[in-house]
């Protein structure tokens, strides 16, 4: 009886465990888009911008944009390259590559 107590039912549940150490994502650059076009991560999070040769036969840049504190450093234009930048602050950081009118894109970092 004892042993069955101890594994009773409690009403407590099994809970998932809280992942822990920051995210890493990966945004990729099919065409003349970003792949996701918005990405979410925890502070400390860092994304791996895999920037291919744009149907132009240019590359891709990276421009964080909106003067939004704590966003990391912009990436100049490159092709067929991974480019990684990590994430510090909480916030929303819109970017663009301003090769491509149009190509944006968000990290959300919680």
């Amino acid at each position: 009886m004892l042993l069955l107590g101890a594994c009773g039912v409690s009403g407590d549940r099994p809970t998932d465990p809280t992942p822990t150490g920051p995210d890493t994502l990966d945004v990729f650059t099919p065409g003349n888009v970003f792949s996701p076009t918005s990405a979410e991560i925890r502070r400390g999070g860092t994304i791996r911008y895999r920037l291919s040769e744009s149907p132009d036969g240019r590359g891709h840049n990276v421009v964080f944009t909106g003067g939004v504190a704590g966003a990391p450093q912009s990436i100049p234009v490159l092709k067929d390259t991974t480019v990684a930048r990590t994430f510090t602050q909480q916030g929303t950081f819109p970017y663009s590559c301003t090769v491509h009118p149009g190509m944006d894109g968000d990290v959300i970092v919680k």
